[in-house]
């Protein structure tokens, strides 16, 4: 069994106001499925402290079951303190998973002055994400722009075009982005592969942008849910708060976070999940019942 997330950054779940929600405007059928299917996981992001839930706190709490906000006393944006460092490094899903024995990879491309300055202890101003501090406790590689050139790595961006600065990187369609995932996922038991633009743009609160976002975004996961064989392969799809669901506002929600499972994914684990510190200890259940060990 093979198993794929996709962590998208701010993907909330909205109300069906087409004025407000760029999710009932655009062309989206492979969301719109999954959405508004009556046995969609939802998941409360605000973990019972006062404020709208951030990136920092609620995707360590995503990825170790630690209520990260409890512990630092507020919700915190951006990338993780020392504080939520030390969390992350002593227990996350990658950690679990390798100690499961099972092979874990991450399929985000890194540019290579980026890799520099997010190790760099003097220059703070890229200090690793959540993602990245998950795989340097792992001790799993970062992968880089030769990678992609490759065709074995994704920028965030999906398709690429962020990086067409530079003449050897070719964009491609989501649908290839699509395939390019698949194929790294058949090398490996577990993939994680985390998209932040849709936080991005929610922040702009511009609806035309936002919609052509969401069907850049459903093409993908449209394509990769069609490459996927139910009976071998688990895709999970997750977020840690919501914000691209309202146009109206330019800040987090607290909206609930959707958790998409497609795939013969066993009952049990699934069952009181509530809140987002939830997710992981439920990843590792579906992880165990699914056989991929």
């Amino acid at each position: 069994m093979k198993i794929i997330l996709i962590f998208i950054d701010g993907f909330g779940l909205g109300s069906p106001d087409e004025n407000t929600n760029p999710f009932y405007k655009a062309n989206i059928p492979f969301l719109m499925k999954q959405l508004t299917s009556p046995t969609l996981v939802t998941v409360d992001t605000s973990m019972g402290v006062p404020g709208l839930p951030q990136s920092a706190t609620n995707q360590t709490s995503l990825f170790t079951g630690v209520n990260a906000a409890e512990i630092l006393g507020r919700h915190l944006s951006g990338q993780p303190t020392e504080t939520l460092r030390k969390i992350i490094y002593k227990d996350n899903l990658f950690l679990r998973l390798k100690n499961l024995k099972l092979t874990v990879t991450y399929a985000n491309v890194y540019r290579d002055e980026y890799l520099r300055q997010m190790a760099d202890p003097v220059d703070r101003r890229l200090r690793p994400s959540v993602t990245s501090v998950m795989c340097m406790s792992a001790g799993l590689p970062f992968r880089t722009v030769e990678d992609l050139l490759a065709g074995n790595g994704l920028y965030h961006d999906i398709t690429g075009h962020m990086l067409a600065y530079d003449e050897r990187v070719k964009p491609i369609t989501p649908e290839n982005a699509a395939e390019i995932l698949y194929n790294i996922s058949r090398q490996y038991d577990f993939t994680l592969f985390e998209h932040f633009m849709t936080d991005i743009i929610g922040h702009k609160g511009d609806m035309e942008t936002q919609v052509k976002h969401l069907e850049m975004l459903d093409a993908f996961l449209g394509k990769l849910a069609d490459m996927a064989n139910p009976k071998r392969d688990i895709i999970i799809i997750t977020s840690d708060h919501g914000n691209i669901e309202d146009a109206s506002v330019k800040t987090h929600t607290l909206n609930r976070v959707p958790l998409i499972l497609l795939g013969e994914v066993p009952e049990e684990p699934l069952r009181g999940i509530a809140k987002i510190t939830d997710i992981m200890p439920a990843l590792l259940k579906i992880v165990e019942r699914s056989g991929a060990q």
